[in-house]
């Protein structure tokens, strides 16, 4: 009986359970005592959450916590604050010794990634341990709608054009003055040629003058002046 005391003792010490607490400190994005009653914390691992609400002193309590990895996330409504990975285990401090205590171990985690991909240490240490919940930032819910921006105005595909069209409308008569003057006989001897221009103009002027209808019909401007201009029969 007296050796059975030490196996028990040990048992107990195996199967006993971590407490730590999850505290949310005060800085310039958020003020602990203005959040929600509704914001609570929870540790999730294979079985079921435990689950924590915020208590007047700023902290989440948790109790009774099994040997394991936990994540541990804020739920809040305002705000949003960084996820935690803790891992509560059972280790000797002497090896050999038999005396077995808790031990906690906090890091960041990033959501999406590798559970072995751990961020920064926001803590270590045995029983009562308190690890900071830092928030993100304020939940944006609503999109405010954007001022006028002189740059985005500028931006704007139709008013890039209309500047395009405006610099060369006031810019192309003062390079024509600059131009050195046998080129700008040459240019104007095309003109007059209708090299340029000309011919712009009476590709448009077909294309105003085309007669759907007629075309449909197998008729055509050559076609009706050649009828028109073929003689008359002859009477016998």
């Amino acid at each position: 009986m007296r050796a059975s005391l030490p196996i028990l003792a040990s048992l107990a010490s195996v199967t006993s359970a971590a407490r730590f607490l999850l505290q949310i400190p005060i800085t310039h994005v958020v003020n602990p005592s203005a959040l929600s009653s509704t914001t609570h914390a929870t540790l999730q691992s294979s079985g079921a959450p435990l689950d924590a609400y915020l208590t007047r002193s700023n902290t989440f309590n948790f109790n009774n916590v099994s040997a394991g990895s936990y994540l541990a996330t804020v739920h809040c409504r305002d705000y949003a604050f960084e996820p935690l990975r803790i891992d509560v285990s059972i280790e000797e401090p002497v090896e050999g010794s038999g005396d077995k205590k808790e031990v906690i171990r906090a890091w960041q985690t990033f959501l999406g990634n590798e559970w072995d991909n751990k961020g920064e240490s926001r803590g270590e240490g045995g029983n009562g341990l308190v690890i900071e919940a830092r928030p993100v930032g304020q939940k944006q819910f609503y999109q405010e709608r954007a001022g006028f921006s002189p740059l985005s105005f500028l931006k704007s595909p139709m008013i890039l054009m209309a500047l395009f069209s405006g610099l060369l409308m006031f810019g192309m008569p003062k390079l024509m003055e600059n131009m050195d003057p046998e080129m700008k006989a040459e240019m104007e001897e095309m003109q007059k040629n209708g090299v340029l221009g000309s011919g712009t103009t009476n590709t448009a002027q077909q294309i105003q003058n085309f007669d759907l209808a007629s075309w449909m019909a197998g008729k055509t401007d050559s076609g009706a002046n050649s009828r028109a201009e073929s003689p008359a029969p002859r009477r016998r």
